[in-house]
């Protein structure tokens, strides 16, 4: 039987090369391409994976015909190199800034819809800390719960998106996401006293796409009612592509409240009086479970908090 792998070991023998090829190699399956993109020959690349094997006393590919299968130990030491190259990426990178004269970077991952608490958050980031570096990656809940997740932000702005994620992630509420049906103000529906879900069903709609929470929202309702998918929708998750759309036509769309809210009160759009039963999860902030985040991003999310229960107060 192999000893068991030590901390001492590890640091003795694994190098930054070898999870460069496991990343590599985890994207692509193909010791040819993997190789290509170090800039080394393959017999090379096939050594250091043996090295990395006969390390970990593991098999971490299946060798298959045509390409390379990880198998579950190898999923799980790949996603361990993800995150250590981007966790030292993200170093380097930080670290460059700050010796030329930077105050360090925060980067954030924003889902759509929250702009009018993302904005004001960073502009008082900015007062405070002037020279500090703020990345924002705008992306839907799932995506940004993955780059989490990879070390690649360090917060997410966002929702969780399945029951587990509770144990990887640290959650701080922040409100409910209130969904409504947005039209073109001079819309035919607006004419109607009464309107319901069902009669909009063979206009043209724009939507999120499947895996979404709102789309997910959408199509549950729609199976409450006992009814079918519009056949005619466009599928985006560009907040901005959707108001381009509902301006210069008659289709019809499912938005959070918050995003819509001031084009609404510019009479840009309308809404339509309908409502849902569902309700999506609430958003908040998500950090990863057992990292403290680094200073800047703490004082990022008392900032936001700040701003939230802000316009909690305002709109009470």
């Amino acid at each position: 039987m192999r000893p068991s792998l030590s901390l001492q070991t590890l640091s003795n023998r694994l190098k930054l090369r070898h999870l460069v090829l496991l990343d590599a190699l985890g994207r692509s399956h193909n010791m040819h391409l993997a190789a290509q993109q170090m800039n080394i020959t393959q017999p090379a690349a096939t050594k250091i994976l043996q090295d990395i094997e006969d390390l970990f006393g593991l098999v971490l590919f299946e060798r298959l015909p045509r390409n390379m299968k990880p198998t579950d130990l190898g999923e799980f030491v790949i996603r361990f190199a993800r995150e250590t190259l981007n966790a030292t990426g993200k170093f380097v990178e930080e670290l460059d800034h700050m010796r030329k004269g930077g105050h360090g970077m925060v980067m954030i991952g924003a889902t759509y819809g929250i702009a009018y608490l993302l904005s004001p958050s960073i502009m008082r980031m900015k007062e405070k800390r002037p020279l500090l570096s703020i990345r924002v990656l705008e992306r839907t809940s799932d995506i940004l719960i993955t780059e989490l997740e990879e070390k690649n932000l360090d917060l997410v702005i966002g929702r969780f998106t399945s029951e587990h994620q509770h144990n990887t992630f640290d959650f701080r509420d922040i409100a409910a996401t209130q969904m409504c049906v947005a039209v073109n103000p001079t819309h035919p529906l607006l004419a109607q006293p009464d309107i319901s879900l069902a009669q909009l069903m063979d206009w043209p709609w724009i939507l999120h796409p499947l895996s979404t929470p709102t789309r997910k929202l959408f199509e549950g309702t729609l199976a409450d009612m006992g009814l079918k998918s519009p056949a005619n929708l466009i599928e985006t998750t560009s907040i901005f592509t959707t108001l381009q759309l509902l301006q210069g036509s008659n289709m019809v769309a499912i938005l959070p409240v918050s995003s819509v809210r001031d084009y609404i009160r510019r009479g840009m759009i309308a809404r339509l009086p309908i409502s849902f039963d569902r309700q999506l999860e609430d958003y908040g902030i998500l950090t990863r479970k057992g990292e403290s985040p680094s200073p800047a991003a703490m004082e990022f999310i008392e900032i936001v908090l700040e701003v939230a229960c802000g316009e909690e107060i305002e709109r009470g």
